[in-house]
């Protein structure tokens, strides 16, 4: 009895004694009363659920306006200023869509409007014609009057090589949307659902302007070939050496003014002496000369053989 150990004395008691004291390497291990401490902070658990709420809500609500494509009365407002401010005299809209474009300061406004392509008048650069118009109804601020007129985003690009137009997709690939890439700018617009088949109409109408414009620039490019070609015959022909073939009833100076030159000319170039000759001799008028000379007006040049 003299060899058991001390006995440990109930919860909560203390005598002062240090050997009455519970050895708590001999206690049980159920009962063991230590913290437990955990691996990460419990403001780092709280911050991260934070976050992850916060995500699902914006992304909800990214989802709900992108979706959502009702324009309200903004293609009515856009169609009147297209008609009445920004269309030309006898100017007339091809194809155009519905779209929107949500700026990164104001996402969940957007901007609505309409992309058109018209049958604006060529020029010289530009015989095909054509031109691309942005007009968007931009969100109304909320401390302005109700009165306020409406501002819109106008932008216009003439329909030429350096302007394309493809499809793609906005932002999180939600929605379809159309880009315009100049040199110097480029706009995503996006696409409602409804307007797919207008968007397909416009990319069609573009694209039978593009394959006029290369149809243009084959012709011009055959033409300024030719145009070379025929200069360089021109060229070699006023170098070269010249040949007449008299005719009955004609003479040395009637020969010489027909090709801008005297007789004397004609007499050194082929040897002749006084002013006799005869039908069917073939006459050299005139030499090679290193500056090509034009050819006169109504006369057949003859060449050497």
């Amino acid at each position: 009895m003299s060899d058991a150990p001390t006995p440990i004395p109930a919860e909560g008691v203390l005598t002062g004694d240090t050997a009455d004291l519970p050895n708590w390497d001999a206690m049980p291990r159920r009962n063991r009363r230590r913290r437990r401490r955990g691996a990460y902070p419990i403001w780092l658990k709280y911050l991260a659920w934070c976050v992850g709420l916060a995500a699902l809500v914006t992304a909800a609500q990214i989802a709900v306006h992108a979706v959502r494509a009702d324009p309200r009365d903004s293609r009515v407002y856009a169609e009147r200023e297209l008609r009445l401010s920004v269309l030309h005299p006898n100017e007339k809209v091809l194809a155009g869509v519905s779209v929107w474009q949500r700026p990164a300061i104001d996402y969940f406004r957007p901007t609505r409007g309409l992309l058109v392509l018209t049958d604006a008048p060529g020029d010289s650069a530009n015989p095909v014609g054509g031109r691309l118009i942005y007009l968007g109804l931009q969100p109304r601020d909320p401390l302005s009057s109700p009165d306020a007129p409406p501002t819109f985003d106008e932008r216009d690009w003439p329909v030429d090589t350096t302007v394309a137009v493809t499809p793609t997709r906005t932002l999180l690939y939600l929605s379809r949307a159309l880009r315009v890439a100049t040199p110097r700018e480029h706009l995503t617009v996006g696409v409602p659902s409804p307007a797919s088949a207008d968007a397909d109409a416009l990319l069609q109408a573009v694209n039978k302007k593009y394959s006029m414009m290369r149809a243009v620039g084959w012709q011009r490019r055959e033409a300024r070939r030719a145009r070379d070609r025929a200069h360089l015959v021109a060229v070699h022909e006023g170098r070269r050496e010249w040949f007449h073939t008299v005719r009955r009833g004609e003479a040395l100076g009637s020969i010489a003014r027909m090709f801008n030159t005297t007789p004397d000319q004609i007499r050194a170039l082929n040897g002749i002496v006084g002013d006799r000759i005869k039908g069917g001799q073939k006459l050299k008028v005139k030499g090679w000369t290193k500056t090509p000379v034009a050819t006169p007006a109504g006369v057949t040049l003859e060449y050497e053989p």
